[in-house]
C-alpha cells in the first residue's frame, strides 16, 4: 500500500515527484519472479493525493472481510510532506492547509495505532516524510509497543528535517544496486528475504551527510523479514528431499537436467541417465549396509573417485518425497540398484561441523529428545548420553550415513567421542561413513594424516570395526562406468558438438579416451568432459592437445578450462586464479561473498596494486568457472566454497602452474 501525495492546493507546499519512487518499490515487491513472495497492491488510489477520508476508511475501520490477519504480510509506504504542530507530527495531504494542521492534516501517530489494532505480524512501513522522527516520541506513548517483527522507518530523527524524498531515494538506489549482478552479494541465491540489517546497511550507504535513518524503537533489526524479498533467491537449488537427508541429497540442477522437462530427448540412445546409472557392485553393496545387519561400513576413495556421489545417490533413492516426485522414472532404474524407500533415515555431510553438530543433527533428525540445559547448548557429552538412552528405549534399526569426515577440523574427536559410541553395541545402529583416503599421485589433503601419519581413513577403520569399501579398487571399480559418465555429460550438455545424430560415435570414441588417461577421477572426467562439451566442434580422440591436460590430472584440465575461457589474456587469467584460490582458503562450508570474499582474494593476491571487488565476483559466477563453485547457508548467510576438496589443495599448492597457458590447447 503506497500513501503518496505529491500535488498540494496551499502553495506553501510544493509538488513532490512521488510516482517513480511508487514505481521502484512496486517493481520490487510485486515483481512476478518472486513467485508466492509476490505482493499484491492494495487500494491503489491512495497513491494518487488520497484525501483523508479515503485513507480512513482503508486503513481505520475497515470492514470485517477487508481486514489483515495474523497470516498477512504488509508494506505500507507514506510518502510525501511532513510537518510537526503543537508537538505532533502530520502527514500532510492535498487538502492540507499549512496553518491548520490539526484539522486538515493526518496524524502520523494515529496511522501507526490504526495499524497495530489490526492482527498483522509482519509489517514493513515506510514513513517518507519530513521531521517523521518525531513519531518516535508519540509511539513511545502508546499503552503496547509496536509488535517486535514489524519494521518501521522514519525517514528523519526528531529534531533534523529530512531533504523530502531523500529516504526514498536511497531505498531506489539500493533497489538498482541488489537487482544487478552484484546485488547477490546481499544474500546469495538459497536466502528467500534479506537480513533487517543487511538492508539498513544497504539504505544508510545511499543516504546523504545530513540524513540519519534509525527504525522505530521496538522495530525488529535483524533477521530475514517476509516484507524484504531477495529477488536473487531461487527455489529449486536442492532437490526435493525432507530434511534429515538434504545434506546429502544431490543437487537440483543435475536432477533436472535429466529429469526434468528440458532434458527429454537429449541423449542420444534414450538410455536412463548417468545419475543413476553405472557403480553396480559399489551400490549394491551399500544398500546391503544400509538395509542389513546393524554394523559400521567405511566407504574410501582417492579424491575425485566417486565417494560421495554415489553416497548422494543411496540417500536421495531412499528419501519418501524424492520418490513420490519422481515415482513415474523410477522404474528405470533397476530394482535391484535402487533402495528401498526409507533405507536411510539421516545423512550428515560432517564438512566444517563440529562434534556437537554432527550429533545434535542426527539425534533431531530422529526425534531424540534433547538433554535438558540451564539454558546453554547441550555438549557433546550431554548429547551423547541422550543419544545412548533413547537408543534403549526402541528395536527399529537405524541407518546414519556420514560424509566427508576428513573435511572438518575436528575428525578425531567425532570418530573417537561421537560415531564409536553411537551404538557400540551394535543393536540398532547401521553406520556409513565417507571418508576421502590418499591414494594414486593426488596430493593428500593435510587433514588426511592427524595423527602420527596414519591416514584418517584406515584410524576409522581400526576404530569403527568396519567393513571397509575403496570405491577405486577392485571389485567396487568398474572402468566403464567412467566412460559412460564421460559420454553422458558430453551428448547430454546443451548445444555441446556431441548431441549430433551424426556424431555418437565420436562421443563414444572421445568418452572411451577421457576415460583411460582420468585414472580412477570422475572429478578430472567431469571437469574435462565439461570443457569439450562446451567447445564449438567435437575432438578427435587421438588429439593429444587436450588429452595430455587429463593426464595431469585436477591441475592439467583446471588449466585447460583456463585456457579456454581467458584465452591470452593474462590478467583475466590472474584474476580468475585469485578470486578461485580465495575459496580454496576457506574453513567449514565455505565464506560469504559480501566482504569477506574480496578480503580473501585481497590477500591471496598480495598485491597493494590490485583490489577485488563484487563486480569482480560476479563476472566469475557468471562464467564458466561458477560451476566449479556450491553454496550454502551458514548462520543465515549465503556462503561460497569450491565443490571439490582436490579442487583447495590444487589452488592452494599449485595454483602458480595454473599461470602458463598449455602452448598446444587450441582455441575453442
Amino acid at each position: 500500500m503506497a500513501i503518496a501525495t505529491s500535488q498540494y492546493d496551499d502553495p506553501h507546499f510544493g509538488p513532490l515527484p512521488v510516482d517513480a519512487e511508487v514505481q521502484a518499490l512496486t517493481d520490487w515487491l510485486c515483481a512476478l519472479g518472486l513467485g508466492a513472495r509476490a505482493f499484491t497492491p492494495a487500494y491503489p488510489e491512495l497513491a494518487h493525493n488520497p484525501s483523508e477520508r479515503a485513507i480512513t476508511d482503508a486503513l481505520k475501520n475497515p470492514e470485517p472481510y477487508a481486514r489483515w490477519r495474523a497470516g498477512d504480510a504488509a508494506v505500507v509506504f507514506v510518502t510525501g510532506h511532513g510537518e510537526t504542530s503543537d508537538n505532533v507530527h502530520w502527514t500532510v495531504l492535498k487538502a492540507s492547509e499549512s496553518l491548520r494542521l490539526p484539522a486538515t492534516a493526518l496524524r502520523t501517530a494515529d496511522l501507526i495505532m490504526w495499524l497495530k489494532t489490526t492482527e498483522i505480524r509482519h509489517l514493513f512501513l515506510m514513513l517518507d516524510l519530513c521531521f517523521a522522527g518525531k513519531t518516535i516520541t508519540e509511539v513511545a506513548a502508546f499503552e503496547k509497543d509496536i509488535p517486535g517483527t514489524w519494521l518501521v522507518l522514519p525517514s528523519a530523527t526528531r529534531d533534523r528535517e529530512a531533504i523530502t524524498g531523500a529516504l526514498t531515494a536511497a531505498v531506489t538506489a539500493f533497489l538498482a544496486e541488489l537487482g544487478s549482478r552484484e546485488g547477490e552479494s546481499w544474500a546469495g541465491q538459497k536466502i528467500e528475504y534479506l537480513d533487517v540489517q543487511a538492508f539498513l546497511e544497504g539504505v544508510r550507504a545511499h543516504l546523504g551527510p545530513h540524513q540519519r535513518l534509525e527504525p522505530l524503537q521496538g522495530s525488529q533489526t535483524y533477521g530475514p523479514h517476509p516484507c524484504l524479498p531477495n529477488p536473487h533467491y531461487r527455489a529449486q537449488d536442492a532437490t526435493t528431499v525432507q530434511a534429515p537427508r538434504s545434506d546429502l541429497a544431490i543437487p537440483q540442477a543435475d536432477v533436472e537436467a535429466h529429469w526434468g522437462p528440458k532434458s527429454r530427448g537429449s541423449t542420444t540412445d534414450g538410455h536412463t541417465n548417468w545419475l543413476f546409472t553405472g557403480r553396480r557392485q559399489l551400490m549394491l553393496d551399500l544398500i546391503d549396509a544400509s538395509t542389513g545387519d546393524p554394523g559400521a561400513t567405511m566407504v574410501t576413495g582417492s579424491a575425485g573417485s566417486g565417494k560421495s556421489a554415489v553416497l548422494s545417490r543411496l540417500v536421495t533413492l531412499s528419501d519418501p518425497a524424492f520418490r513420490t516426485r519422481y515415482a513415474a522414472h523410477l522404474g528405470d532404474i533397476p530394482p535391484d540398484l535402487c533402495p528401498t524407500e526409507g533405507a536411510v533415515d539421516v545423512a550428515v555431510l560432517a564438512t566444517g561441523k563440529n562434534p556437537s553438530d554432527v550429533i545434535a543433527q542426527i539425534a533431531t533428525a530422529l526425534h531424540v529428545p534433547p538433554p535438558g540445559t540451564n539454558g546453554g547448548q547441550p555438549t557433546l557429552e550431554e548429547w551423547v548420553a541422550a543419544w545412548q538412552n533413547w537408543l534403549t528405549t526402541g528395536t527399529d534399526k537405524i541407518t546414519v550415513v556420514v560424509d566427508a569426515l576428513d573435511e572438518t577440523a575436528h575428525a578425531m574427536t567425532i570418530l573417537n567421542g561421537e560415531l564409536a559410541r553411537l551404538d557400540p553395541g551394535r543393536t540398532r545402529l547401521r553406520l556409513i561413513v565417507g571418508v576421502r583416503s590418499p591414494g594414486g599421485d593426488d596430493p593428500a589433503s593435510p587433514d588426511l594424516h592427524p595423527t602420527r601419519g596414519v591416514p584418517l581413513a584406515d584410524q576409522a577403520e581400526h576404530i569403527l570395526t568396519a567393513r571397509r569399501i575403496r570405491v577405486d579398487e577392485q571389485p567396487w571399480w568398474a572402468p566403464g562406468d567412467l566412460a559412460d559418465y564421460a559420454a553422458a555429460m558430453l551428448t547430454t550438455t546443451p548445444a555441446s558438438p556431441y548431441q549430433q545424430r551424426e556424431t555418437p560415435d565420436i562421443a563414444g570414441a572421445v568418452a572411451r579416451a577421457l576415460a583411460a588417461r582420468a585414472g580412477t577421477s570422475f572429478l578430472v572426467t567431469r571437469i574435462a568432459a565439461a570443457n569439450l562439451a562446451h567447445r564449438s566442434e567435437s575432438v578427435s580422440p587421438t588429439d593429444e592437445s587436450w588429452l595430455k591436460a587429463v593426464d595431469e590430472g585436477v591441475q592439467g584440465v583446471l588449466r585447460q578450462d583456463l585456457d579456454t575461457y581467458c584465452h591470452n589474456d593474462t590478467e583475466k587469467r590472474l584474476q580468475t586464479v585469485h578470486l578461485l584460490r580465495a575459496l580454496a582458503f576457506a574453513r567449514g562450508r565455505g565464506i560469504p561473498w559480501r566482504r569477506i570474499w574480496p578480503a580473501f582474494a585481497n590477500a591471496v593476491a598480495d598485491d597493494p596494486d590490485r583490489t577485488y571487488g563484487d563486480r569482480d565476483i560476479a563476472d566469475l559466477l557468471h562464467s564458466p568457472f561458477g560451476g566449479y563453485l556450491t553454496t550454502d547457508i551458514t548462520d543465515g548467510t549465503t556462503v561460497y566454497r569450491l565443490f571439490h576438496d582436490a579442487l583447495n589443495t590444487t589452488l592452494r599448492d599449485q595454483w602458480r602452474a595454473l599461470l602458463e597457458p598449455d602452448p598446444i590447447t587450441p582455441a575453442p
